[in-house]
């Protein structure tokens, strides 16, 4: 049996992943052309927007996984500890506005429960862990959906606080709520393999 520690390095390194998979889905990549080879002017500017995709790929990932990391550090202490998890702490860990906190509060306390069944579980990957803890592709489906429409309800309630000076934000939350559902189903299908 892997030890906790051992457990949450694999957690985190599935949660690095998908949102790896996720910016990749949401964020517009520059696309390569002949043209941009044979004309170096054209190709100089495509790797300027080339590096602007990179690191903004990388602060969408970064940001993406902050509630993540803060919620498998809950799931190790109550691990540790023998507590219950102190979601609503957890929520006012975040810069979001006092009223958005509950909607958080809800993609938190999907999250930690996931998280201490990994934890809990018994498995030298991240997939040995899921089977462990859910036992079978419906269970660990049941979850997905339990998270999917947290995420969803929390970004719902985002939309309004938004900037619309990065392009139409609905268009980019839709992307966001489509392609996990999608990163999750697939992700669930590999495991239960």
């Amino acid at each position: 049996m892997r030890p906790t520690e051992e457990k949450a390095a694999l957690i985190v390194a599935q949660e690095e992943a998908f949102a790896h998979t996720l910016a990749l889905q949401v964020l517009d990549r520059p696309q390569l052309s002949i043209w941009m080879i044979l004309i170096p002017i054209i190709f100089v500017y495509f790797f300027y927007r080339y590096q602007k995709f990179s690191s903004g790929r990388k602060v969408f990932c970064e940001n993406y996984l902050i509630s993540r990391k803060r919620a498998l550090n809950e799931a190790l202490e109550v691990i540790r500890t023998g507590r219950k998890p102190e979601i609503n702490a957890l929520a006012r860990q975040s810069s979001l506005p006092e009223h958005l906190r509950e909607k958080n509060a809800d993609v938190l306390a999907v999250l930690v429960d996931h998280y201490i069944d990994l934890l809990r579980a018994d498995g030298e990957n991240f997939h040995a862990l899921v089977r462990s803890a859910y036992r079978n592709q419906t269970n660990f489906l049941l979850f997905i959906n339990r998270l999917n429409q947290a995420e969803k309800a929390l970004n719902r309630a985002l939309e309004p606080h938004l900037s619309q000076d990065s392009g139409d934000v609905n268009d980019i939350i839709h992307l966001i709520n489509l392609h996990s559902e999608k990163i999750r189903k697939e992700l669930s299908k590999k495991i239960f393999a």
